[in-house]
């Protein structure tokens, strides 16, 4: 009997636990409600940065899109970072109600189209795919946008929040054969370049060659895409419901914590050149006070050379011996041979290029063809690539 009762008890801390870990709907959710780590949305997880957000929209928005199947409708939320009385940072994210049979694709946003400051695929294969990028947005309390953007307007005048016109937003585009999380962190300039924020209002002051121009801008994008880069983790990680942590935290607080290691190291490197008298006291004085400052530069590794051209060279480097080789025994003349080795090598490295890149295209469209569609809502601002 005791023995029963013991079996009963732990089948029911079982079930409690199972439904504890259970994602809250969304349905339970409620414009003012504030939230920590995550949101629900669609019953996937959403990470918010370290801090207290405030959900200031909740809404749905018609989708019409056959060639992904059966679909319902997508779930929009819109969340406001507050400080004081003015509106830091907005988060606007979609995700499906219902898993869908064929994949859902790619943002427009993550096919560069030299809009953005920052693109980066994590991966793409079959219908999975993971992308995130960096680009500046535009967009008031007056601005249009879909029905959870209109509440969070609506809850902005109501409390008498302010907000920027001018945003630098790090999205991101998870998404599997049934199900997406497409969310957009738009963050005030000035939580990167201070008061300096208020002179770039328009979204050519954003331009990549207007970024490239300007040390303080550049700097202001490499800390929101050093942010980006590793956040998309934590997106991943709602998208299979595995978010057990606090997040990160926003850009200015996250790039000075991802940036300690790398101070630490450099004023390592300068005590030690100042101990074996290769800098001066001034010297030593002088980067110290700017190790402090500076962040590890974040710069996306593109090659040069593709890799149809690598494997040619390094293939044909050993095949024009070979060639060489043979020549010669059917020739037994050395520049005969090696006017026919050569020969060899420039049109076999030409058609072998061309083969293998024909080959790869191919079999990536068969592999991907589904991560290669473009499926994107209504945001912020109004149109579907705001």
């Amino acid at each position: 009997m005791r023995h029963t009762q013991q079996l009963i008890v732990a089948a029911t801390l079982a079930l409690f636990m199972a439904f504890a870990t259970v994602p809250t709907p969304a349905a339970a959710l409620s414009a003012g409600d504030r939230l920590e780590r995550q949101l629900i949305l669609g019953n996937k997880q959403v990470p918010l940065p370290a801090g207290e957000w405030v959900l200031a929209g909740l809404g749905t928005q018609a989708f019409q899109m056959p060639a992904v199947g059966a679909f319902g409708t997508i779930e929009t939320a819109v969340l406001f970072r507050i400080s004081g009385n003015r509106i830091v940072a907005v988060l606007e994210v979609n995700a499906n109600q219902i898993p869908v049979n064929d994949g859902w694709g790619r943002t427009k946003a993550c096919a560069t189209d030299g809009r953005q400051l920052l693109v980066i695929t994590r991966y793409k294969t079959g219908w999975e795919t993971s992308c995130a990028f960096v680009q500046p947005s535009r967009f008031g309390a007056d601005s249009a946008g879909p029905p959870a953007w209109e509440q969070a307007r609506d809850y902005a005048a109501k409390h008498g929040l302010t907000m920027p016109l001018l945003w630098l937003t790090a999205g991101f585009r998870v998404s599997d054969r049934q199900d997406l999380i497409d969310a957009r962190y738009h963050f005030d300039p000035a939580l990167v370049l201070g008061t300096t924020a208020s002179r770039y209002q328009d979204l050519s002051d954003w331009t990549r060659d207007a970024v490239a121009g300007d040390p303080l801008r550049a700097n202001a994008t490499q800390i929101v895409s050093a942010w980006a880069s590793g956040f998309g983790a934590w997106v991943e990680a709602g998208m299979r419901n595995q978010i057990r942590n606090t997040p990160d935290p926003m850009p200015q607080v996250a790039a000075y914590l991802s940036s300690t290691p790398f101070i630490d190291t450099k004023l390592r490197d300068l005590d030690r050149l100042y101990r074996d008298g290769q800098i001066t006291w001034a010297s030593y004085l002088e980067q110290s006070h700017k190790a402090i400052s500076e962040v590890p530069v974040y710069k996306p590794q593109v090659s040069l050379v593709s890799n149809s051209v690598e494997k040619n060279m390094s293939f044909r480097f050993f095949g024009t011996f070979v060639d060489y080789a043979i020549a010669y025994v059917v020739t037994a003349v050395n520049s005969t041979s090696w006017g026919i080795a050569l020969t060899i090598n420039s049109t076999d490295s030409f058609w072998f290029v061309l083969n293998d890149q024909y080959w790869d295209d191919y079999y990536a469209k068969q592999n991907t063809h589904d991560s290669e569609r473009l499926v994107d809502f209504t945001y912020v601002g109004g149109g579907t690539n705001a």
